[in-house]
Formats: structure tokens, sequence, C-alpha cells
């Protein structure tokens, strides 16, 4: 097996028995190169079964305000909402067409146009329910000046979904990224994140190259939002930004800013 991201062999790394959504076993794969651990079962599954197994799993919350799973979710939202806004504010991010990618029900969306009267479309392949959602047809190639995505790069086992998420963004576009990410995934089926539609497990390496591959040149993180922003711009005119943006009152946001990827967490 290859690896989805830098083309290198994977070995088997431990498996992990589930008792819900007729999972069973599920053997997990590492990148002896990148890192990269990515689920073979799931990578294995047809498509109508993967379909199934994210529509189960996914409607026991969406369109409610709590998931047992990751309960401080829409805290988390709201932070990612004031920190894009705020990112408007200081210029690093235009007010212009923005897309949110597998945008689920559309809670950040609701939460930008509520809040701060910004506005992001959405577009979910399995939950087109809230406001303001395209349908597939609508998503133009380079269309998007700024496409985010929150907690969907875990359950992409395929290159062609990374790189058809990455095809939205404009020449010089934004791409926002929500995703755990670690310096190296550890080796324990017991692991906090290994739920039954977590099927992939990027490292700080496995990030920096995907972002090379897609031309970009540097990233910004903000730690309480776990949000970071990539851009293919020249890397000194963020750099001064962010600079100056955290010279501001403690009580404004502040960003970490790195020429490639913003290995934050290791």
């Amino acid at each position: 097996m290859k690896c989805v991201i830098c083309s290198s062999q994977m070995s088997f790394f431990f498996s992990k028995n589930f008792d819900t959504y007729d999972l069973a076993q599920v053997n997990y794969w590492k990148c002896q190169s990148c890192g990269f651990v990515i689920s073979k079962t799931h990578a294995d599954l047809s498509d109508s079964d993967w379909k199934k197994l994210n529509y189960k799993y996914h409607n026991s919350f969406l369109g409610k305000n709590f998931n047992a799973d990751d309960p401080r979710w829409v805290d988390r939202l709201n932070v990612q909402a004031e920190i894009i806004n705020d990112l408007v504010a200081i210029g690093v991010l235009p007010n212009t067409k923005w897309l949110d990618f597998a945008s689920g029900d559309g809670k950040l969306s609701a939460i930008l146009k509520n809040k701060y009267k910004l506005t992001l479309l959405n577009y979910d392949k399995y939950t087109p329910t809230g406001d303001k959602f395209l349908a597939e047809k609508d998503l133009t190639p380079q269309g998007f000046d700024f496409v985010i995505t929150t907690s969907v790069f875990e359950h992409i086992v395929k290159r062609d979904d990374y790189d058809y998420i990455a095809s939205f963004v404009t020449k010089d576009g934004i791409m926002g990224l929500h995703t755990l990410v670690c310096e190296d995934i550890p080796n324990d089926p017991n692991w906090f994140y290994l739920l039954p539609v977590h099927c992939a497990f990027h490292t700080n390496k496995s990030m920096n190259l995907l972002l090379h591959q897609w031309g970009y040149k540097s990233s910004i993180y903000n730690v309480d939002a776990r949000l970071w922003l990539f851009f293919k711009s020249k890397s000194n005119n963020i750099k001064a930004i962010i600079a100056k943006a955290n010279k501001r009152a403690l009580s404004k946001p502040k960003y970490l800013f790195k020429t490639g990827f913003m290995d934050y967490w290791k």
C-alpha cells in the first residue's frame, strides 16, 4: 500500500476493535517516510458502505448543539468564526467569495452570518441541510478566494479527494484547515481520536509535504481556534501583518507564523 501523501510504502501499524457501526476490527497502516497513518479497512470500503457509515455516525449529532465524541465542537466553531472575522479586520483574509467544504449542517456559516455579517457558502456531499448550500455543479475550479474545511481531513483516504478540495482555491487564494496534526501518531488502540469515521491521521511532516505539493508557501495558526490558514502569496507580506497584529492588546487574537507548515503540536 502506497501513502496518499508522499507515495512511499506503508506498513501495518496496529488494529482496533469497534463494537459499533458494524466495523469490528479496523487495521491502521503507517507511512515509513512521512508518518501519515490511514485505516486500510476504511480505504477498502465500497463507496456505498462508506456513505452509509458517514450518514449513520454524523446524523447522531448534526442539527444539534452537542456531540459526545467532540463536546467542544460548537464552542470551537464560535472561536473559529471570531478568528475569521479578525483576519478580515487585520487584512489577511479578503472578504470576497468563501466556501466551507464538507460543512455538515452549516453551523460555521450561520455563526459568521449572524454574529459578523460575513458570508460563507456551504457545500456538503452528505448533509446539505443548512443555509446557503451549493450543489456540486456550483463548485467552480479555482472559484473561491478562501476555502475552509473543518474536521474533514481525518475522514479522507483517497488522494483525489484531498486534491478535489484544494482545486477550488483561486490561484493566489487561501485555505483554512481544522484537523488534528501530531509530530508522531501514537501506536495505541485506545487513542481518543480513533473514532468510527476517523480514518486518516496527519503528521507535521505529511502536512508540510501536502502544502508544498499544492503550492502554499506559508501558514499561520491560532491555538484557541485550532485553525490553520495557508498562503500562496509572498510570505513577507503575511509575516508583517501577523507581527503587527500580535502587538495589539492582550485581549486580541494572537497568531503563529511560519514559512511552510506551522508545526505547533510537537
